[in-house]
């Protein structure tokens, strides 16, 4: 058993409130979107979920309950199309360096979002969240979610995804920043057809430690997954990937799949790769692979024959892995910061 970050690790922040959240791209008239600044409001329905286990650890989990001080809950109508993605965009600065966050998207029926999560700025401070997806029957629901914190944060992500009956829900995490960082992502795929599709990346550089987990339950019939990290970890970087795939009994034809690529750009580096497959059912189809190595020397010549320096030659392949996955983010200026800006100041120095 892989021990996951520990809270008695990490120095805990005094309760501050923070009020530096921006969400962009309001102009939708089939979507509600309220702080969430009390949870009692909330169905009863949708505050039940947060009894299914999920998170990096439970005082991570019970932090956020009792001590939120930022989050929102979006609605999506009925056979709506939201066609501009929604950007929540967590600054955090000197003033607003403690951010807990409790986010809760729910989807209704045939509909389709795009939600964008940006945590970003910020020299020291501490991150914990909450994020707990509903996608109904029928909908579609894309999240990016994008972490370039600054060098001396301690960030904790917290996922649960509910994927109804014929639903899909698209996942995207970029990890680039924090000292720390550590994210788990729960899947629960209850009904027939549901679908969970998740491309993800990090990029770890100097002391930087990373801890990521998926753990997707098939629970229902022609249930679909399939959750591909990739990542580059230079300096004395570690990682830690985790994936659990779930197919419980009575999940007929269910199909999973799960892969891990990591990049080693320094000998000194650590990457830690734990897949695991649970099966309770005989119809399905399941496999999953790790694998981690230095770059190809020949490959490497080659580039610097064309008058690359051996920097540069290091920067193009570790693009060509990560770039797939930031060409996902649907917002142009941040797409650009992270390539030309984050990626490219880190591996080159």
């Amino acid at each position: 058993m892989c021990k996951r970050v520990s809270m008695e690790e990490i120095q805990q922040p005094s309760y501050k409130e923070y009020t530096s959240a921006v969400i962009k791209d309001l102009s939708h008239d089939t979507v509600k979107i309220k702080e969430t600044k009390k949870l009692a409001g909330l169905p009863t329905e949708i505050l039940a979920l947060r009894d299914k286990a999920f998170g990096i650890e439970g005082k991570f989990i019970n932090m956020v309950k009792d001590f939120y001080n930022a989050g929102f809950h979006i609605e999506i109508s009925q056979n709506s199309n939201v066609e501009k993605p929604i950007v929540i965009d967590y600054i955090t600065n000197e003033q607003n360096d403690t951010l807990i966050d409790y986010n809760i998207i729910e989807a209704e029926a045939n509909s389709q979002v795009t939600i964008v999560f940006d945590y970003n700025s910020g020299t020291k401070g501490f991150h914990n969240g909450i994020t707990q997806v509903i996608a109904k029957e029928g909908s579609t629901v894309n999240i990016v979610k994008i972490q370039r914190l600054g060098d001396e944060f301690n960030d904790f992500d917290n996922n649960l995804v509910i994927v109804g009956k014929n639903a899909m829900v698209n996942w995207s995490n970029v990890v680039i920043g924090s000292k720390v960082s550590a994210f788990d992502v729960a899947v629960y795929l209850d009904e027939v057809g549901g679908t969970f599709t998740s491309k993800s990346i990090f990029l770890g550089v100097d002391s930087q430690k990373y801890d990521m987990a998926y753990k997707v339950y098939h629970q229902a019939p022609k249930t679909t997954s399939s959750v591909d990290l990739k990542g580059a970890l230079k300096g004395s970087a570690k990682a830690t990937f985790i994936g659990n795939i779930d197919i419980k009994k009575g999940a007929k034809k269910a199909k999973a799949e799960e892969n891990e690529t990591v990049l080693l750009l320094d000998k000194t580096v650590k990457s830690v790769a734990i897949p695991a497959l649970y099966c309770g059912e005989d119809d399905v189809q399941a496999n999953h692979s790790a694998s981690a190595g230095q770059i190809d020397e020949d490959k490497l010549y080659y580039v610097m024959s064309r008058g690359f320096s051996l920097e540069e030659a290091r920067l193009l392949m570790v693009q060509a892995i990560l770039n797939p996955v930031i060409d996902l983010i649907p917002y142009d200026p941040v797409r650009e910061i992270i390539i030309k800006g984050h990626i490219g100041r880190r591996i080159i120095k």
